[in-house]
């Protein structure tokens, strides 16, 4: 028996109709249709391995899946749910949905980048409304602490370290005109050192340290009074810029701030985020990032 997926933004009658009807003309040819909503999908995504289920069965059991209407509020999910069906290699309906380039969200990027061999904090993603229902079993998957992180914020803001399962309720799921906060749900690492790289074409130009200043503070953001130290380029381990030049790479980016963070006790480099548009520090007595974007964007000008 074959198993088609019709994916949906909402359920409503003509949906239920057209799930109906064609299972009616599919019935004699040992064909089962099933109908769900683009928020019943729940992802997990360790290295090279996805895990995909939508309410509770794998995505993997449905030969086909067809992407009925995501609307306005799931496009994005629906064009992630795409770059990850073409690497599980189940055909979807229409194609298109895989090329969404630079208009993914953050969560459609760490899939690429963890597709592609990068060393990315293993993470979940569910739909907000769902949150209670799979909170045990993110907790279950990482154990506490760990960290939520909201897909449409930057420089710090909206992340969030998850102690308890209380603090769950405490995440904001509705932005100040009702709409969905979307989170992912990662790991928490205990961070020795994280450093922000300016990646320009195939090379690093930029590399800083971050270092919190905060007691109790995890995320190293300036934006949030970290301090910044610019590094000699010269000495910017190889482990750290090859992560970093190939992060920027998997995303077709020529210009983008890369976030790497390396772990307390075993020194493991991890990819944290690949930035299309990086925060720049303005005062050039302190910063080489100006001058090193400059020379890079007159250089490309001449090719």
């Amino acid at each position: 028996m074959k198993k088609f997926l019709i994916l949906v933004d909402k359920i409503g009658k003509k949906k239920e109709l057209l799930a109906e009807l064609v299972a009616r003309r599919l019935a004699k040819r040992n064909f089962q249709i099933a109908l769900a909503r683009f928020s019943d999908l729940y992802f997990e995504i360790d290295g090279k391995n996805i895990l995909i289920e939508v309410e509770g069965e794998s995505i993997e059991n449905f030969d086909l899946v067809y992407f009925r209407r995501a609307g306005e509020g799931f496009s994005v999910l629906a064009g992630t749910l795409a770059v990850c069906l073409k690497r599980l290699k189940i055909r979807f309906i229409d194609s298109a949905w895989s090329q969404l380039g630079p208009l993914g969200s953050k969560f459609t990027s760490l899939v690429r980048l963890s597709l592609a061999g990068l060393p990315v904090f293993p993470t979940v993603y569910v739909w907000p409304t769902n949150l209670e229902k799979y909170r045990d079993r993110i907790i279950k998957k990482f154990g506490l602490p760990l960290v939520a992180k909201e897909l449409s914020m930057q420089r710090g803001k909206g992340v969030f370290k998850i102690e308890s399962k209380e603090d769950f309720a405490k995440l904001p799921l509705k932005d100040r005109n009702s709409r969905n906060n979307q989170f992912m749900f990662q790991k928490f690492i205990k961070i020795k050192d994280e450093y922000r790289l300016l990646v320009l074409g195939s090379k690093v130009g930029v590399w800083e340290k971050k270092t919190v200043t905060f007691p109790g503070e995890f995320r190293h953001n300036i934006a949030l009074g970290a301090e910044e130290e610019f590094l000699p380029i010269a000495k910017i381990p190889q482990s750290i810029s090859s992560v970093a030049i190939t992060g920027s790479q998997v995303l077709n980016l020529q210009i983008s701030g890369v976030d790497i963070a390396v772990e307390k006790g075993n020194d493991k480099v991890w990819l944290v985020e690949v930035n299309r548009g990086p925060g720049f520090t303005y005062d050039t007595k302190i910063s080489p990032e100006i001058y090193e974007l400059a020379d890079f964007l007159a250089k490309e000008s001449n090719k």
